[in-house]
């Protein structure tokens, strides 16, 4: 029986006025001519992907899209629909539908277009969707050995995960990158793409990383951070270097001890008083 999602070779039965129509020898399968290689000639025989097209008919294509049933790749973003979910290129007229009931609750965390996500494929229902694989997975997906990464370099990758620790993040070639949240600036989304600094290699294929600049180009970037808190406010924050870890981490989404770096930078510029239950800008 022919499904969705598989990969066969099928002999041209006859030519139609928009398609042609293919056979096993028991079920016939419509091939749009737009999707024709070329012309075909009766008992030619042609390898195809099987889809369900937008008439919710079973198609071939000779195309082979970039993910099956047995091979994950990364896809781009080229559609979001709130009701549905994400839409993915797969390499053929159909893209790939990520339902939103394998997304995030929250809308801001869904990736946009252009966005990318490493998917493979399942069939539900006699249809295609796409399926985001375990986090340990993903390495399997590829054939060759990624290369190792130095400590210190700084890499491409995609927000794969958002797990309550921080961002799992991989690489084109495979390479897991874990990014905890004290290492972050800002929120990120699923299938963002970010530019992490490598810190440490944790176990095969897995590295620890940061996107936060090194401390001495951050450090005025994180006072910078504090003084538009304060100019907000009136000039003053509540926030001392008595405060607690997880209260600086929620406002200003860095460590303390970034934090206390910052603060002690504008306090020997002159630029802020530090009093016991807060920290206030200095009058010019």
């Amino acid at each position: 029986m022919l499904m969705a999602g598989m990969i066969v070779t099928l002999k041209v039965l006859r030519e139609t006025d928009i398609s042609y129509l293919l056979t096993n020898g028991i079920e016939e399968i419509f091939l749009h001519k737009k999707e024709a290689l070329h012309a075909y000639q009766p008992s030619d025989e042609v390898q195809v992907f099987l889809y369900v097209d937008h008439q919710g008919r079973l198609a071939a294509t000779p195309t082979l899209p970039l993910v099956d049933l047995e091979k994950g790749a990364f896809l781009e973003v080229v559609g979001v629909n709130p009701s549905l979910g994400v839409f993915l290129h797969n390499g053929i007229v159909k893209d790939l539908l990520l339902s939103k009931d394998d997304l995030p609750f929250s809308y801001e965390d869904w990736p946009q277009k252009g966005d990318r996500l490493f998917v493979t494929m399942k069939l539900k229902k006699d249809k295609l969707f796409a399926r985001q694989p375990g986090r340990k997975q993903i390495i399997d997906y590829y054939h060759e050995e990624p290369p190792l990464l130095k400590e210190g370099a700084e890499v491409d990758a995609f927000v794969q995960y958002l797990v309550e620790e921080g961002i799992v993040a991989f690489t084109d070639s495979g390479i897991e990158l874990f990014i905890h949240r004290n290492n972050m600036r800002s929120k990120v989304r699923l299938g963002e793409k970010i530019h992490p600094r490598i810190l440490k290699q944790q176990e095969p294929h897995t590295y620890g990383a940061t996107l936060i600049e090194r401390k001495e180009s951050m450090m005025d970037q994180d006072a910078s951070i504090l003084l538009r808190y304060m100019e907000l406010r009136g000039g003053v924050m509540r926030f001392t270097d008595k405060s607690d870890p997880e209260d600086i981490q929620a406002a200003f989404h860095m460590s303390k001890s970034a934090f206390k770096r910052a603060l002690g930078n504008l306090y020997k510029q002159g630029l802020v008083e530090l009093l016991s239950d807060r920290t206030q800008r200095k009058s010019k």
